[in-house]
Parts: C-alpha cells; structure tokens; sequence
C-alpha cells in the first residue's frame, strides 16, 4: 500500500481483477440465505433425465431469488412450459436466452459468464486488466479519486472484500489491522483486529451492518467464499445481540472510533462505474471516508501531513 492511487503491477494481485472493492454496508436487513438441497435427486431432472450443468444451476439460481417458474418466465420474456423444459434438460438454450435469463435473474457479469458457459456458450463479457490500453481511462478515475480524496481514507477492495489498494489517508486504517488486510476479507479482519474492534464505540451497529451487507453479497453472487465469511462473521458475533432499531435513527450509520485521545466519526460513500461491460468494471468500488464532524477533519488532516 504504498503512495497515493499506485496501480499495483499487473499479475502482482491474486485476484479476478486487480481494482475491484466491496461496498461497505447499508442498514438494511437482507434476504436469509437459502441453503442449497445436496439431496441426490437434484442430479436429476424432473422426467429423471440425466441433468445438464445449465439445467441445475438454473434452477439453483431461480430457488436463490424466490422465483416460480411463471414468474421467471415473465421476467425472461419465455413461457413457463419453455423454461420447464429449459430446468429439465429437454431444451438447451441459445446465447440470447440464457442472457434473458440472467438479466432476468439479476446476476452480476460474472456470474452471467458462468451460466453462459454451463450452456456450452462463450462468455459475453470480457475480463480485462486495468493495464489494458481500452481501460486506462477508467484507470485514470480511479487514481484520481484515491489522490484527489487525501487526506482522508480511500481504498478499494475486490469482490471478495480483499483489499487491493489504500491511499496515504487510509494507511493509519489498515495499519491497526496488521498483515491480515492483505489476506483475506479485509473488512472482516477489520473488525477481528482488536485495535479497531475495541476502539469502536458502536461496534454492534457496525458489525451487523457488515454482516449484513455480506450476506446481500453473498446471496447475490452465489460466492461461495462470501458465504464462508459470513458464517465467520456470525460467529464472531455469537455473543453480542442485535441492537434494536430505534426510532429518530440517523440517516446513515457513522462508525465513531476512539483514536489518539478522540472519537472519530465517518460518513462513507462508495463509487462504481454505471453500465460496465466488462467484469473488471462491473465489481469494481472505490470507498471514499468522509469525516462526520470538525473534530474528526481536524485530525485526519493532521494525520494526512504526518503520513
């Protein structure tokens, strides 16, 4: 993580692109996740004919969203009766439909690439490097609004909540967690660091924030190392409950950490690119750190000319 906005070389991060991040969590409560059947009748079709892969994961995904066949179908622009025999294995579908599909699915670009290709089709969507000549303008974005956002934190982090990159702003951040930022869910090492777990005055509030836009992610991806860290997020939470939702709440939850002999408090924004073609863009989110009060800009500005 060193300087402001650096583009990590090419190939030097193990991870599907090298910009990607994780939103940090709105405070809304998600789906549960269903847990899929391992019963050895979901290898067969319906009429008992053997299973194609695209028949099984479509309707996995139909079972994930809470979708009747007729509703899917809707959606899709299909009859129930086609994507009953889509499900069976009696159809296989062309490119197009199975792009209606996922469309109609709501799946991330990745996750559309998958269902492509268990049809036997070719992804649609490329998976370029940021290195790559078309996608140095959006390059371009994200170096500007990780230096432009100094001296105040700013980092990205992929779509598995690993952190790729921090400017100068945020090192102080990621420096209370230690080595474990780099390897694995950052943010959920974020909060099994000590330093920031105990430094946080409302870390109920934060930590069910996080769990709960983890498993929104999970259930939207399918990924299952997303559902691994939301378990392990539960668990860290085992013994502290809930809190209640209030009335009069704020209008957005600001984490406030003692640090340095005051509380810091932080409004956090995320930005995307709209309308990405390509995977790169598509899970690519820069989190932006804002403080919430004089106090907190005092000292973070402080904090920025020391780093």
């Amino acid at each position: 993580m060193e300087g402001a906005g650096a583009i990590p070389a090419e190939g030097s991060v193990a991870a599907p692109c090298s910009w990607l991040a994780a939103a940090m969590p709105t405070p809304h409560r998600p789906p549960t996740l269903a847990a899929p059947s391992r019963h050895r009748a979901d290898d067969l079709a319906e009429d008992g004919v053997p299973d194609a892969p695209f028949a099984r994961e479509l309707r996995a995904w139909r079972a994930r969203r809470g979708l009747s066949q007729r509703d899917l179908a809707l959606r899709a622009g299909t009859t129930a009766r086609h994507l009953s025999f889509l499900e069976t294995g009696r159809s296989r579908p062309g490119a197009a439909v199975v792009l209606r599909l996922a469309r109609a699915l709501e799946l991330p670009l990745r996750q559309r690439n998958a269902l492509l290709r268990s049809a036997g089709h070719p992804p649609a969507f490329p998976d370029r490097s940021l290195s790559a000549a078309q996608m140095l303008p959006f390059r371009a974005v994200v170096e500007q609004l990780l230096a432009r956002h100094e001296p105040f934190p700013a980092y990205v982090i992929d779509a598995r909540w690993r952190l790729v990159q921090s400017n100068r702003g945020g090192a102080w951040l990621w420096g209370l967690v230690g080595p474990a930022a780099t390897e694995g869910n950052a943010l959920l090492a974020m909060l099994r660091a000590p330093a920031v777990w105990d430094a946080l005055e409302n870390r109920a509030e934060v930590a069910y924030q996080l769990a709960d836009a983890l498993e929104r992610d999970a259930v939207t991806s399918g990924d299952p190392d997303l559902l691994a860290d939301h378990a392990a997020l539960l668990r860290l939470l085992a013994g502290t409950p809930r809190p209640p939702e209030a009335e009069g709440a704020p209008p957005a939850l600001c984490p406030r950490m003692r640090f340095g002999g005051h509380t810091l408090a932080t409004i956090t924004t995320i930005c995307r690119f709209g309308n990405a073609l390509d995977l790169c863009l598509d899970e690519l989110r820069v989190e932006l750190v804002f403080p919430a009060d004089p106090e907190t800009e005092a000292v973070l500005r402080a904090m920025g000319e020391q780093a």
